[in-house]
């Protein structure tokens, strides 16, 4: 009998051994899927904390623009300089403002309120609504760099102020959907103008 009982120890141990190690397994999986999940939170914050910071880059900038042209009297060359002002001035090509958090450079509808933005490039009339008094928005711009160009004598006809216009200040590379900012009339010189 002294003799079995001398190998069943050693069994009990290598059993008792295995449940520890598999248990010990199971916390770790456990306590890696918890790290995992927070390093995805963690980079979700970091993400929308940088596309923030970008947006704030931008506005500041269109702020500060918007303040030189106030110091130059609110002139129309002032005020056209701000027109064509934008985020690839501002963060250079590349960048862009991620408007809704998606990590791609795309079309969004939220800064416009369903009015069609592409985030690699925003102006400045998207995102401030005046300056000097006066309302700051496609349709102010486009009349603003009509005048302007006329009286610089750039332009001489609208074919050419559209031409000037999609030259100067382009949209984007995003989809071409028909309620973009630049296909509505108020850019586009049509109805409602």
């Amino acid at each position: 009998m002294r003799a079995r009982r001398g190998t069943e120890k050693p069994i009990e141990i290598f059993v008792a051994l295995f449940i520890i190690l598999a248990v010990a397994l199971v916390m770790i999986k456990l306590f890696e899927g918890q790290i995992a999940h927070r390093q995805d939170e963690l980079a979700l914050t970091q993400q929308e904390q940088q596309a923030q910071g970008l947006r704030e880059k931008v506005e500041l900038s269109c702020e500060q623009k918007c303040t030189d042209a106030g110091n130059n009297g609110c002139s129309l060359a002032s005020l056209a300089s701000l027109c064509v002002y934008g985020s690839r001035d501002i963060l250079g090509n590349g960048q862009f403002v991620d408007l809704n958090n998606d990590r791609l450079d795309d079309y969004d509808t939220t800064l416009l309120a369903g009015v069609g933005v592409c985030e690699d490039r925003l102006y400045c009339f998207q995102m401030m609504s005046s300056c000097c008094t006066k309302e700051i928005s496609a349709r102010s711009c486009r009349s603003i760099l009509r005048d302007y160009w006329t009286s610089t004598g750039v332009i001489s006809s609208d074919d050419e102020l559209q031409g000037r216009l999609a030259q100067l200040v382009p949209a984007g590379e995003c989809s071409d959907d028909p309620l973009r900012w630049d296909k509505r009339p108020e850019w586009t010189g049509g109805a409602g103008e």
